[in-house]
């Protein structure tokens, strides 16, 4: 996979003092990014969309203080000129118009709870977050590389070694359906 060239982004400047605003032609950051709503991560469709956004590169998810999550691809915008002055500022859309230096994130920066870079470091949140949709969802939808060391250990330690029962005793629902899916794979594997 190849790597692709970095997008440069404007270096944020720094209110001299508390209360004083960042003016916008001294930053443009707004324009070099867009952001998308998405679901709330909390069943394994929606964490699995999360992991794809996340296996492409230049690509944020974002949690609110209130909750609301989006995507975020780093793009400039193509009407960002250099001095960070819109090249059609009179005809821009309406979606721009609504942006000014007194909510965005440079100046009020704490609208954001969370931001994750990366699917490990979402995987690992989610795991803390909703311990049942991480545990439905990996199974199926986390790749090895992503799963934590002590997961694929312990993952590979139980299909090896697994508890005998004494004869005459009967297997909980769980035990049952665990024994059935074991005997299930390796039938499969023996077949190939």
């Amino acid at each position: 996979m190849s790597r692709s060239a970095p997008i440069p982004l404007p270096v944020l400047p720094k209110p001299a003092a508390p209360g004083q605003l960042v003016p916008c032609l001294e930053c443009g950051y707004c324009c070099t990014y867009l952001a998308v709503g998405i679901n709330t991560p909390s069943t394994p469709r929606f964490a699995t969309d999360v992991l794809w956004y996340l296996y492409h590169e230049r690509v944020s998810v974002h949690r609110d203080v209130d909750g609301e999550w989006s995507v975020v691809f780093e793009t400039r915008c193509r009407n960002l000129q250099a001095d960070f002055k819109c090249s059609i500022y009179a005809q821009r859309p309406h979606i721009c118009r609504r942006f000014d230096e007194t909510g965005c994130e440079v100046n009020a920066p704490d609208q954001r709870d969370r931001v994750f870079h990366s699917a490990a470091e979402f995987l690992a949140y989610l795991r803390g977050w909703k311990p049942r949709t991480f545990a439905r969802m990996q199974k199926q939808f986390v790749p090895d590389a992503y799963r934590p060391q002590a997961l694929a250990t312990a993952a590979a330690s139980a299909r090896v070694a697994r508890p005998q029962r004494r004869p005459g005793t009967k297997l909980s629902g769980a035990a049952a359906r665990a024994r059935r899916t074991v005997a299930r794979r390796a039938k499969a594997r023996t077949r190939a």
